[in-house]
């Protein structure tokens, strides 16, 4: 009987043990509370991997410049460019404020040598722009392209007529009120130490003709779409570009790194005397015209109506182009050999007018 008693004792003893054994197991499955977030979020993170962020440019308070198709102060956009006369001649140059042009004439003028016009946008803030020079006739042509302000230091006899024409923002330092927009340094001689200030330029502008372009404006140039390249692919390398004058002796070299053409003149670089810096661009048209004499048999008389054969360089190329004009003061349009107009690449650019008859004389390398 006394086993009997012992021998339950140990079955249920056996029973209990293996209870709990059952539970311990079945606790080893059990996620705590405590990391049940874990979990989810560790398994949120491999399914679902981070965006990734992409700023955007932005361009507030930014237009795009219609000379240069890139973007700059929306307020600059607002009113004309100034176009002035720039001497460059050996004892002229460096210039001071050409820098800042997004568009510069070469034009030849007497006794071999060239003169610059500057085409400036934000010249307002400029204290220094020059030495400024006199007038030729066919200045004021090109001038009234872009609707500029035209700013001169005298003139020749022939130009008299086409300054007092309405479409010529006349302002010469050598007449009338105007003359407060310009002063003389002492670090060079007459006459090329006869500088503008932009701040004056813009006053006497606003008082006798209003700085802001009028209704009537259309934009210069064509551009390439933004973040394009016009690559030219049909055109012959252009690496150097040699356009033949004989005084200054000009040319313009090709960097692939920036996709822009260095400016040499006077066998070294052409810079800005305020900033040192070598003055590029990134798009050169070489326009070839028909030049002859007045009766003084000095003074060019330059054919800038009608049509005729060019260049257009621009990303390390070049192509043959027309271009036309249908009257003085309308825009100058140049063409592709398929007639379609030419779209620059955005930047600044050089317009170099020459003689057709010294046609052999431009050089591409």
């Amino acid at each position: 009987m006394r086993k009997l008693k012992v021998l339950g004792v140990l079955l249920l003893l056996c029973l209990v043990l293996s209870l709990t054994a059952c539970n311990d197991k079945k606790d080893e499955n059990v996620i705590a509370p405590d990391k049940i977030d874990n979990a989810v979020a560790d398994n949120s993170d491999e399914s679902e991997p981070e965006e990734d962020l992409v700023e955007e440019d932005n361009h507030e308070g930014e237009a795009l410049s219609p000379l240069t198709g890139l973007y700059v102060d929306e307020d600059v956009v607002k009113y004309r460019p100034l176009a002035i006369m720039m001497g460059n001649t050996k004892s002229a140059a460096p210039q001071s404020g050409i820098g800042s042009a997004s568009i510069v004439y070469e034009i030849p003028v007497e006794g071999g040598i060239t003169r610059l016009m500057s085409i400036i946008e934000g010249y307002k803030e400029i204290d220094k722009i020059g030495p400024c020079r006199s007038c030729r006739y066919y200045f004021c042509h090109f001038a009234a392209e872009y609707d500029a302000l035209y700013s001169h230091f005298g003139q020749s006899k022939y130009a008299k007529d086409t300054l007092a024409r309405k479409e010529v923002l006349n302002i010469n330092g050598l007449k009338g009120a105007s003359g407060e927009c310009y002063y003389r340094t002492k670090d060079r001689k007459a006459p090329h130490n006869a500088y503008a200030k932009g701040e004056k330029i813009y006053a006497f502008a606003d008082k006798n003709y209003g700085v802001e372009y009028p209704e009537s404006h259309i934009d210069h140039f064509l551009f390439a779409d933004l973040d394009t390249i016009n690559t030219l692919d049909e055109g012959e390398d252009a690496l150097k570009v040699t356009p033949g004058y004989q005084v200054d002796a000009p040319y313009f070299t090709y960097n692939a790194d920036d996709r822009l053409y260095y400016r040499f003149q006077y066998k070294d670089k052409h810079i800005d005397q305020e900033t040192g810096e070598q003055l590029t661009c990134t798009n050169i048209i070489i326009e070839l015209v028909s030049i002859s004499y007045f009766d003084d048999k000095e003074s060019l008389k330059i054919k800038t109506v009608g049509s005729g054969e060019g260049y257009f360089v621009t990303n390390g190329k070049v192509v043959p182009i027309t271009w036309k004009k249908d009257s003085e003061f309308k825009t100058t349009h140049y063409y592709m050999s398929d007639g379609s107009e030419i779209k620059l690449n955005r930047g600044k650019t050089w317009v170099l007018l020459v003689n057709e008859k010294n046609k052999n004389n431009i050089k591409f390398n």
